[in-house]
């Protein structure tokens, strides 16, 4: 994800128009090579990456080099997807941990990329902050409800999702991260 972030601000910098055949040759491999890790990772990100089916799709500003079934895939294999739902918290909550329970992934107890802190697991959705006044109103804030759940697979590879908002108004962002990638980050913080 860091690369692709590198990448997109590389190529905005040469100019809009090397985006569209850099996209359009890594498509184009990733059909010419099916049997590559690169388009297998591709695939993967963007199957694993589950929305409960009252979920809408939200753009992600990342600068992805591939979009496939709405998810986001970047060049060093990493996904994500941001979505919108119109259910409380607790509830897309069960219904993410669900969804992962009879599959090869396995709860992590604390967060990837802040090992020190727990995931949510054990606490469910909690008030993060002091809360949300719409503009203009005085009626005391409504509390910000977050939930942060992550999962790792034999390989090493991580998914991890926050969802968060107020009351039945909820945004969320899953996460893919390949193995290669986690490594990267570990070795790079000194873990």
């Amino acid at each position: 994800m860091i690369l692709a972030r590198a990448m997109h601000s590389r190529l905005r910098e040469i100019g809009g128009a090397w985006l569209m055949p850099v996209t359009l040759s890594g498509d184009l491999a990733a059909c010419a090579q099916t049997n590559s890790s690169g388009a297998v990772q591709r695939a993967a990100a963007a199957d694993i990456l589950w929305l409960p089916a009252q979920a809408t799709l939200k753009e992600d500003g990342a600068g992805p080099v591939l979009i496939r079934n709405g998810r986001s895939i970047y060049v060093d294999g990493s996904g994500a997807v941001a979505f919108g739902i119109a259910v409380n918290c607790d509830d897309v909550a069960r219904d993410i941990t669900e969804h992962f329970a009879p599959t090869e992934w396995r709860p992590r107890s604390t967060q990837y990329l802040n090992p020190q802190l727990a995931t949510s697991f054990s606490s469910g959705c909690q008030p993060h902050g002091g809360g949300v006044t719409p503009l203009g109103s005085t009626v005391p804030p409504e509390p910000y409800i977050e939930w942060r759940g992550e999962w790792e697979n034999a390989r090493g590879d991580i998914v991890s999702y926050v969802v968060g908002g107020t009351g039945q108004q909820q945004v969320g962002y899953a996460g893919y991260i390949p193995r290669l990638v986690v490594d990267s980050v570990k070795r790079k913080l000194g873990r």
